[in-house]
């Protein structure tokens, strides 16, 4: 039995050596793409992350295009004479409403160069009726079922179960709308919290409104009355004017387009911009994710996380580059440490002792978040980007009775009045409030003295709109947080602007970070296309993150969790001061 496992060690050892010196030699050729030209066909789906997640596994997940990817390839289609058309093929949109926007504006980008746009749905919630709605027509499937229901905020407050549990988080916050610590301190929103909360969702009703009455040629008080329906067969959505026409995909392909070629999306973003010089070199840095110190990572219970020290070499080296002209600081983050966003903020200022700095706001930009936006010399952000929350919470949880209901027992032998400031047992005393309270209060003076400073606006001004409150896009950009909306594409307009450069002069963008080959694609593609394989792949990950997966009635608890920051906010409940914006405003 010994050499039995001794053979099979030395076989998988050959085997595995053998496997990765075939990736490394696939990970050394530079394939190129051709691309056809014709009917650019789009299968619109997914999430459109900021950021790949390089590890090995975050590949065979899945490798679709990001969301510079596809905006960046729209554009590039408008003016390509290869390109004549665009279908989307709609599936399940996962994006924010800032992405959702941002997808929109390219689309018609793509529209204004007098190329037809049609969009086709099996069916369709919310979010993928409207960028559907961004296309010429709509063609629907004669047994599809759309969903185009209104806007919802929903809060969970879990400070009953965790006294069940026997725990008791005790927070300190600054500014009044700084709501972040309520789901574990309420069971409740408190009155700012939904003040705050239900003028994000009536700016976010308005622009739903707004997307629909311009997609559709209608006014807005027939859009809200189509909404308020909310739920549609083929031939109700096509009665009522929210589609064109009941047919299927290939209607489209081959009765329309069939004398032409196809190039699919996903592909025509690997043929890269094509040659030229371009007139300026600038360096796309993300800060994706809670900022925390430390490497950026996706974490598996965390999610993406912004590391400062990553971030910090990214905009360090486009820094000390000579052949970067500017940076182009995308951001996607509910903000985190205030130690990690500090950090960040002192090396943007350094950049821009010598480059311009345009930040370029994504779904989220509140906290710290905007903590490191600030500095920027212009700022951007979509209509539905929240942003703002300028403000500071700390606190830490009391698992004292937690401890004593399973039976427990724990003796601290301490000197000095503080030494178990931040530990579990107990909240904090009086004079430790007090002590704490100065602490985040200087630190909010800080937070406020280099808003100011970055956006030009007295202090004082600024904590008019700051108090931890968080913004839409375009609510920001009423009170001088945001210079103009727009997404990435306005953020480069900015940046060639900042250059002395032309609309029409061509730039190269810099991004960090290892980019796949073509062959490596093509390897990983075939992975996610063998539905076994696929299947053991993704599903193993995921059953290892929740251990509720297929138990319980409810969407993926951990998935949730990481979504809107619990468990990112518990990793920092240590006593650090967190500038991290409450929650998130999804359409459903």
């Amino acid at each position: 039995m010994k050499k039995f496992w001794i053979v099979f060690a030395v076989i998988a050892v050959l085997v595995g050596g053998g496997l990765g010196l075939v990736w490394y030699g696939m990970s050394q050729l530079d394939e190129t793409v051709t691309v056809d030209g014709g009917v650019l066909v789009w299968r619109v789906g997914g999430d459109f992350a900021e950021e790949r997640d390089d590890s090995f596994m975050g590949r065979l997940s899945g490798e679709e295009p990001t969301l510079a990817d596809v905006v960046l390839a729209l554009k590039r289609a408008a003016t390509d004479d290869r390109i004549t058309a665009l279908v989307m093929d709609m599936g399940s949109v996962g994006a924010d409403w800032a992405k959702v926007e941002e997808l929109r504006a390219a689309v018609a980008g793509f529209r204004a160069q007098d190329k037809p746009v049609v969009a086709y749905l099996d069916g369709a919630a919310t979010r993928d009726y409207l960028l559907a709605a961004a296309a010429d027509e709509i063609v629907v499937s004669p047994e599809a079922s759309l969903m185009v229901l209104g806007v919802q905020a929903q809060l969970d407050f879990l400070k009953d179960i965790l006294g069940k549990l026997g725990m008791q988080a005790d927070f300190i916050h600054v500014g009044r709308y700084k709501s972040a610590p309520e789901r574990m301190t309420r069971t409740e929103a408190s009155d700012a919290n939904r003040e705050m909360i239900g003028a994000i969702v009536d700016d976010r009703w308005e622009a739903m409104l707004a997307m629909v009455a311009e997609s559709r040629g209608v006014s807005t008080g027939e859009a809200a009355a189509w909404i308020d329906r909310g739920l549609y067969d083929a031939e109700t959505a096509r009665a009522t004017g929210l589609v064109d026409e009941i047919g299927y995909l290939d209607d489209i392909l081959e009765g329309r387009f069939g004398d032409e070629d196809q190039t699919f999306l996903a592909d025509y973003t690997l043929a890269g911009g094509g040659g030229g010089t371009p007139a300026g070199r600038v360096a796309l840095v993300y800060v994706t994710g809670v900022i925390m110190p430390g490497e950026s990572r996706f974490d598996r219970f965390q999610g993406k996380i912004a590391g400062s020290e990553t971030v910090v070499e990214h905009l360090a080296g486009a820094r000390e580059d000579d052949e970067v002209d500017a940076v182009l600081l995308r951001i996607d983050s509910p903000g985190g440490s205030a130690l990690a966003s500090d950090l960040i903020w002192h090396e943007i200022q350094r950049v821009r002792e010598t480059k311009p700095v345009v930040v370029s706001m994504s779904g989220m930009a509140a906290s710290g978040g905007y903590y490191v936006a600030c500095p920027g010399d212009s700022i951007f952000a979509d209509g539905g980007t929240l942003t703002g929350s300028i403000g500071v919470y700390a606190g830490k949880m009391d698992r004292s009775d937690m401890y004593r209901k399973i039976g427990v027992n724990r003796e601290f032998i301490t000197r000095g009045e503080n030494a178990l400031l931040f530990s579990d047992e107990g909240v904090f005393t009086a004079d430790q409030r007090e002590i704490f309270t100065a602490q985040m209060e200087d630190f909010y003076a800080r937070f406020l003295a280099k808003v100011g400073e970055g956006r030009s606006m007295d202090t004082a001004k600024v904590h008019d709109v700051a108090q931890g409150r968080v913004w839409t896009g375009n609510q920001g950009r009423e009170r001088g947080l945001v210079d103009a909306e727009g997404g990435l594409l306005r953020a480069l307009e900015s940046v060639k602007w900042q250059l002395g450069l032309t609309p029409d002069d061509k730039i190269s963008i810099l991004r960090y970070g290892k980019e796949l080959t073509y062959l490596e694609r093509l390897v990983l593609r075939s992975f996610r296309e063998n539905a076994t394989l696929r299947s053991a792949v993704t599903a193993w990950p995921d059953a290892l993150g929740d251990p509720f997966a297929g138990v319980l009635p409810v969407p993926s608890l951990p998935a949730t969790l990481r979504e809107n920051g619990t468990l990112a906010r518990i990793a920092l409940m240590d006593g650090r001061p967190v500038a991290m914006a409450p929650y998130w405003v999804r359409v459903e």
